[in-house]
């Protein structure tokens, strides 16, 4: 059997789908393959390009976090994750409750996916929403904070330990800590 293109079956099929579907798409082809290399090669406005808090930044964010803590005599869980909500850091003071681990880490994800602070989940549900409760991965207690870096949010703070007010400070300080490291 002769066949048409030249290379791998796989990639045959890849091209084909992709000049096919960008037919059907009334716009050309989406990606072009060089024949020389296989190298598919998208279109501009493709891809877009996103910023995270680093390991490294996140890092840092919980050790102010545990020296605040430890200055003012509190036992805190304190929680970074990425702008998709995913634990980078993570550490729990001696002393702190083994619930805090779970709720710092939901305080976090919670600001990381609504970008705004975890209270308003929590106060939108306290002033006749309660179905917002049962939006899935969310929880709505205050000590949540996104880290924001040039208007963009790209993770999140979360605290457990003390008061909701206590918490939400807490969160708030090493988030803002963030333009200073």
């Amino acid at each position: 059997m002769n066949r048409i293109f030249s290379g791998s079956k796989r990639a045959t099929r890849v091209c084909a789908a992709l000049l096919i579907g960008g037919a059907f798409l009334g716009q050309g082809a989406l990606a072009q393959t060089n024949s020389g290399t296989g190298v598919i090669t998208m279109q501009a406005g493709q891809v877009n390009t996103v910023r995270e808090v680093s390991l490294a930044a996140a890092q840092r964010l919980v050790a102010n976090g545990l020296d605040h803590a430890a200055g003012n005599e509190m036992r805190l869980a304190i929680s970074v994750v990425d702008r998709a909500g995913n634990l980078l850091a993570f550490a729990r003071m001696d002393g702190a409750s083994i619930v805090t681990v779970e709720v710092a880490i939901g305080k976090a994800r919670t600001a990381a996916f609504l970008q705004g602070p975890s209270k308003r989940f929590e106060d939108m549900i306290n002033s006749g929403s309660p179905s917002m409760a049962t939006v899935p991965g969310l929880l709505p207690l205050q000590g949540g904070v996104p880290i924001v870096h040039e208007g963009e949010v790209i993770g999140a703070v979360g605290v457990s330990g003390s008061t909701g007010d206590n918490d939400q400070a807490a969160a708030t300080l090493i988030a803002d800590s963030f333009t200073q490291l």
